[in-house]
Parts: structure tokens; sequence; C-alpha cells
């Protein structure tokens, strides 16, 4: 009577798998058949599209590179730690010359490719990410950038299924910025999202309580600086929250208002990094920071010896305050030989 009963468990195991596999299969015939709908939709868009509306989509493309290339840099450029490559540099120049000539040659206007090196940090461990975006003829007015994470390295690396999961945030991220340049709120959307990506679906290693302590006492003996920037900061609670908790760490320093926003911070490197982990957010804590829809990013992040004294002074009655200038910001940094900072951490973008 035993043999029957497991023959039986096994058979209905085996139904449940070959059901689990069709279902899957189904889904994924969907996904090609709803990604062929938006391939057909697309054509059709630029078919009724005229000339001169196909080679503003395509300039507006070349115009969203090149901005990426002044904020992020190249591969020659060796003081950023984000570097963007473009994949099709044939491709590229033959894009140039359509614009340059205004398209007289009526030539197919080209698929674009290009590659951005991410550097992320998270408990010590260093994460450098590829994000490759194809950028399809019709972009951004008429299709989406196609997203993709393709090789990382460092200390941490992502899971295939991790992959797979920002890869599909982004592709849906992407489809809502039908229209607009999206590249960089991609590329932010990316680093906002990597943190609970890298909890959720790799393994770290917890320090024990012997090296936490260490790591905290080496904390409060060092002073640190971070230069943190913003896509704008223009909502008045949004820069007194940031002023009084920027505050209540005792760090003194300025944030810059308006477009591009600028958040500059002195203090102990604990009260840095608490502050910096407040900023960013995280939306399992309800009333912290501004979560994974307020793009930012660490930009410079200096630590030095507790013996040697901060530039911005503490005792200050203003110690942290709000400038709406980067010319008033740029004199206050000049006035305590930080200049060479500002033009290395700011006006890189």
């Amino acid at each position: 009577m035993i043999m029957p009963w497991r023959n039986l468990c096994v058979q209905f195991c085996m139904c449940v798998r070959t059901y689990v596999c069709v279902g899957e299969r189904e889904r994924e015939r969907e996904r090609e058949r709803e990604r062929e709908r938006e391939h057909v939709n697309t054509v059709k868009k630029m078919d009724q599209a005229s000339k001169e509306e196909k080679l503003e989509a395509l300039e507006r493309t070349i115009q969203e590179i090149e901005a990426l290339q002044a904020i992020y840099g190249d591969d020659d450029d060796d003081d950023t730690s984000s570097k963007i490559t473009i994949c099709s540099q044939s491709e590229y120049s033959k894009a140039q010359h359509i614009i340059d000539t205004e398209n007289k040659e009526n030539e197919n206007i080209p698929t674009l490719e290009i590659e951005i090196k991410l550097q992320h940090e998270h408990d010590q461990n260093t994460l450098f990410q590829s994000l490759r975006f194809v950028l399809p003829p019709g972009y951004p007015a008429y299709t989406t950038a196609i997203p993709s994470l393709s090789s990382s390295s460092g200390t941490l690396k992502l899971t295939k299924a991790a992959q797979q999961y920002t890869t599909c945030s982004l592709t849906t991220k992407s489809k809502e910025l039908i229209g607009v340049e999206a590249l960089l709120e991609l590329v932010q959307y990316a680093q906002d999202i990597l943190p609970d990506v890298i909890s959720q679906f790799c393994k770290i290693d917890a320090p024990t309580k012997e090296e936490e302590d260490d790591d905290n006492n080496s904390e409060e003996k060092q002073i640190g600086r971070r230069w943190i920037w913003v896509h704008h900061i223009t909502n008045t609670q949004r820069i007194k929250d940031i002023c009084s908790e920027a505050r209540s760490h005792h760090l003194s320093g300025y944030i810059k208002s308006g477009y591009p926003g600028i958040v500059l911070i002195e203090g102990s490197t604990k009260s840095c990094n608490n502050f910096v982990t407040w900023i960013k957010g995280n939306k399992s804590r309800p009333g912290g920071g501004f979560g994974r829809n307020w793009g930012h990013h660490v930009r410079g992040e200096i630590d030095f010896d507790f013996g040697e004294m901060r530039c911005f002074k503490k005792e200050e009655k203003k110690c942290f305050e709000e400038v709406e200038d980067l010319k008033v910001l740029s004199a206050h940094c000049k006035n305590v030989g930080l200049e060479d900072e500002f033009l290395k951490y700011v006006l890189q973008h």
C-alpha cells in the first residue's frame, strides 16, 4: 500500500512542476507579444513622424549623451568613479553626421548604445556595476530607453536574481518616462534601489561586536566631510528638514538650494555617515530621509585625523545654513581653503 501512494505523490509533483513550467512559458510568451506590440507601435509612430521630428529626437539623444559625459566623465577621466562609454562608436559617429548634415542623404537613424559604470559602497563593501542603455531610433520622443545590467565586480557582486530584479524595475521606470530624456533619472533610480537590492539578494557577512566597537571608536576619532550632489532642492520644508538634521548631529556646512542641489557637511565621521544614511532614506523607516524617489550622489567623502582643525567651526551660531547661489558657496569654500574640493566635487557636474 505504500508504493501506490508514493507513486501518486511523485505524479502529483510532476504535474505541479509541469503546470508551473507551462505557466512561466505562457507568461514569457505574453511578455514577448507585449514587446512585439510595443515595437509595432513605435514603428508606426516613427513612420508617421516627419523628417524634422525624427532629426529633433536624434539631436535630443546626442545632447543627453553629451550631458552625461560632462557629469560622469569618460574612460580617459581618472578623477571620477563613474564612467560613461559609448558602446557603438561607429553608430554614434553616424548619428552625429546625420545631425551635422540635417540628414540630407536620408540615412536610416541608428540605434545607439551607452554604458555607465557605477560605484556603490555598502557596509564597507564596494560594488562596481555596469548599467547599459539601448537607445532605439525615436528615443526619447517616441520610445523608451532599454536598460540592462551587465558585468559587476568589486568585493560585492550582484546575483543573477538581483540583476534581473533591478533590470525589471528599471524597465518599468523607463516606460513611465517616455517622451522625456530619462537616462540621468534612471541612473539615479538605479543607485537609489541598489541598497534594497543588495540587502534582499546579496549575503553580506555581519561584523563582530568587537569590529563594530573598533569602527565606532575610529569614526568618533575622525573628522569627515561629505559633498552630496542632488538634481535639485526646491521644497522649503525639505530644506528646513536637512538643516535641522545636520544641526542635530552637530554638523557644520551649507546647503545650496535650487538647481543643482549641493549639501556640504563637516563633523565627526560617525555623524557624517549617520546624516548620509538619513538623507538617502529608507522606505521601511517612516520619517527618515527622502527614500528612493530622491536622487543623490555622495561625490566627495573625505576623512582626516581628529587632531586636525575643522574648516567650518561648529561653535558658530549658524553652523549649518542655506545659500542660494553657487558663487556664495564657492566664496565660503575659498575662505577656508576648500576651493580645490569645490572645483572637484561641484563643478564637475
